[in-house]
Formats: C-alpha cells, structure tokens, sequence
C-alpha cells in the first residue's frame, strides 16, 4: 500500500510520522502512525483511514521529550489483514549465476549465502569473500545485495568477484537502509536454494561453517532456523572476545525472553526457504527503535518450531564504531570485559545506566515508544500471519502476556516479575523488562494528565 492511501478524519490534526513508502502488508502487518494536534483539543471526532478502514487514535495529548505533562502528540496503530490489492511487490528470485555449472553441482544442499553491502572496505570484503571460497561446502552461491555504494566502492566490489561464477551482485537504485537491504538481499535467494545463509560484508567465515550448520539443522527437521556462537573482533580482526554472549546468557527456547531481547546474530544464521513464507516482507519500522532483520527472523522461526543453536563460534562478527548494533546510549560500542574486574566495570556502567534512566522522562518514553511499542508490533504481526493456531501454545501465551501488559494487571506484574531472573542466574534479557515495565507506567501517568 502507498503511504497517500493513510489519512485523518480530524482536520485539525496532522499526520507527521509514518512508515516508509511503500508499505508492504503481504500477509499481514502491523505499524504505527502519529503526529500532532492542536493544543487544548478534545480531538472528537478523530481517527485514521487505511485501506477502506477507520481506526481509533490509541494516544492523544502525549508530550514532547523531557516532560510528563500533556502535550500535542497522537498515534496509533493499524492493522492491515492481508493481502491488500496492489501491494508493491519486492524484487523476483534470481535464477542460479552459475549457469552450465549448476548442472553438475557439487554433493549436498544448494546454500544461498545472502550478503548486505553498503561501502564496503575493500581490505575487509577481501577477507570474508576468501572465507567464504574456502567453505567445504562447495554447493553454494552468493547473492550481493548493494546499497547504492558509491562508484568507486561498488566498482571494488564487482572487481572483487569477478570470474568467479558464483557471486551475483545486485545494486539497488536507491539507499535502503540495513533492514530493507537485507529483505531485498533474501528475496533475491534462486528458488533453487532450499537453505539461506546471511553473511556480513566485514567478517571472516571458518572453513567448516556451513558443514556445521547444515548438519545441526538436519538433525532437527522440524526446526527452521539455526544459528551458532561467534567470535568478537575489532576491525583489524583482533579477537576480543570468544564468545558473543560475554553479557548475557543465552536463551533460544522462549518467546518472551526474544521479544524483549535478540539473542541471534543473523550472520551465524542458516534458515530453510520455508521461513521466507512468514517472514516476508519484513515489517515497517516507524517505532522509535530500530527493527532488525536477524529479531525478525529469530521470531517467525521459534513461532513455528524450535531453534538450534551450535555452542561453537563460526566465525569472527567484526565490531567497530560504525557498527549498528551493540552501541551504549553515548554512541560507543560495548567491548567485551576483560576479567572480573572489567566485567565488573561493566556491570557499574549498565547499574549507572539505567539510575540515570530512572532520573529523566525522556528515557521512559524512549522505553515506551522504542521497546514496548515495537514488541506490540511484531507479536500482532506474528498473529495475523501466521494466526494463533499457527503458533506453539507456550509461544502464544509470553505474547498475549507481552502485548496485555499495559490494559492487565497481572500480565504487567508478571513482566516486572521476569526482570528479577537475574538473580537466579537467568540474565538472558539484561533485565531489560524493569525498563520496559517503567515505560508503560510513564505512559499510564502522561494518560491520565491528559485526560484530565
């Protein structure tokens, strides 16, 4: 659907934040939408049409950052059953590049190993291409998705793979942004690959890892996805850490803990084409927070069955200033502690955190809009994709809890509940359900001011 297609049925107030044009709905989707109205108004009469529907403004008279009284701001968020009729489509499969060659393909599964560019260092693309040459699994192909890298970066790139029949490269005629250059890099996939890897432009692959992989997820047939450990390393491939959960501990198995917290890399990831059927298109952002592909994935694949996970790194994930993901509130990445009295230091800095979260207004409504708001999100799009009786029963009911736990009682004392775990040695959300709980109480006061 276009974004023209949403409108406001309250003149007086003004549509100014919504997601990306245009917005796949596929088989359903779920994103919010707000804005501004004018101060002191009751706002009767106000709603949002989509696609021949009207929905009821969720949040009204909210305030800016830095405040608890009443303010200007309004959103919502629609639900959009699919399919909607002239829903823009993402790019078609490609047909395998190896041509002739794939006649006689080597022994075991064809690997789609999906990679997401964006100005790639040349020195650092050298180094996860060779790895990925040096697979033992040699029945794989190489999908490149760019991001609109600049000439010379791009023209690297083409030059870097070049003869080698293997590698397809594509250029999008536009800046996607991670999330959307990833969607475009799986679709991508030739139909032909039953498994899909996701790889990185800047990390290094060990010889064995789609082997190892490959043979995990068979020992599971009614898994969808697997994922492994992986190393940690700065961008000169220094290893700092030989574990990516130096922080927290690992938890695969339950719903709730992965709405609150991602515990999967998606480039240690390897998932069967099947997950493509729910998992596309992936969803609008627009809450505040940041959606990641690999949460996404992570997600659609527990819904439906068990994951399983390698307790073996892979592969080096380089981390660097540039780097998306892993970053404090100051911009700067979380190192790896080295020690007790580093891991120590980093406790203090989180404890230091969240006291100074505690302190200010804007970090609960940070909480609200960027945590709670995008797990509302994703689990209603997991519902009207794949319906509740598509979805395991212990899975459905951590996200009928997640999702009530703003309108019921016991469903927000039992989340507050969850972020003691830690205390029983159960750190895998970083107690981040304390931050979450904090939000929603921030949006009950502001609510009541302005209804007042």
């Amino acid at each position: 659907m276009k974004r023209a297609e949403i409108e406001i049925t309250g003149a007086r107030a003004e549509l100014t934040t919504v997601s990306p044009d245009p917005i796949r709905v596929g088989a359903g989707t779920a994103f919010f939408v707000g804005g501004r109205m004018p101060a002191g108004w009751a706002g009767e009469g106000f709603a949002v049409r989509a696609v021949r529907r009207e929905f009821p403004v969720e949040a009204r008279a909210m305030p800016e950052e830095r405040s608890y009284d009443a303010g200007e701001l309004w959103w919502t968020m629609l639900t959009i059953p699919g399919p909607v009729e002239r829903d823009e489509p993402l790019p078609d499969a490609l047909p395998d590049p190896r041509g002739e060659a794939a006649e006689h393909p080597p022994w075991g599964p064809l690997v789609a190993i999906c990679m997401a560019t964006y100005e790639p260092e040349p020195a650092q693309l050298g180094r996860q291409l060779d790895s990925i040459r040096d697979q033992t699994h040699e029945n794989w192909i190489c999908v490149i998705s760019d991001d609109h890298s600049s000439p010379d970066r791009f023209a690297e790139l083409e030059r870097q793979v070049a003869g080698d029949g293997r590698f397809l490269v594509s250029r999008s005629e536009e800046r996607l942004g991670f999330l959307r250059n990833f969607e475009r890099a799986v679709a991508l996939a030739p139909a032909e690959a039953g498994l899909i890897a996701l790889a990185d432009q800047d990390d290094r692959w060990d010889g064995d890892k789609l082997d190892l992989m490959i043979a995990e997820l068979d020992s599971t047939p009614s898994a969808l996805l697997a994922y492994s450990d992986v190393r940690i390393a700065d961008a000169a491939g220094n290893v700092l850490s030989d574990t990516y959960f130096f922080e927290r501990r690992n938890n695969h198995t339950s719903m709730a803990s992965m709405l609150v917290t991602n515990n999967v890399t998606g480039a240690a990831s390897l998932f069967r084409r099947e997950l493509l059927e729910t998992a596309l298109p992936f969803p609008p952002g627009s809450t505040g927070q940041e959606l990641y592909h690999d949460h996404w994935l992570a997600l659609c694949a527990l819904a439906q069955g068990p994951l399983v996970y390698v307790d073996r790194p892979t592969h080096d994930y380089t981390r660097h200033d540039a780097s998306v993901t892993l970053t404090e509130a100051d911009g700067h990445w979380v190192a790896p502690p080295r020690g007790r009295l580093g891991a120590a230091r980093m406790r203090a800095r989180r404890f230091g955190r969240r006291l100074r979260l505690a302190s200010r207004s804007p970090g609960w409504r940070s909480a609200y809009t960027g945590r709670y708001l995008l797990i509302r999100q994703l689990g209603t799009i997991l519902l009207l994709r794949l319906g509740r009786d598509g979805i395991a029963p212990q899975h459905l009911r951590d996200i009928d809890r997640l999702m009530a736990a703003e309108t019921s009682p016991r469903a927000a004392l039992w989340l507050l509940a969850r972020s003691f775990r830690p205390w029983i040695g159960r750190n895998d959300t970083l107690a981040r359900e304390r931050v979450i709980f904090g939000g929603i109480l921030w949006r009950k006061l502001v609510g009541r001011r302005a209804r007042r």
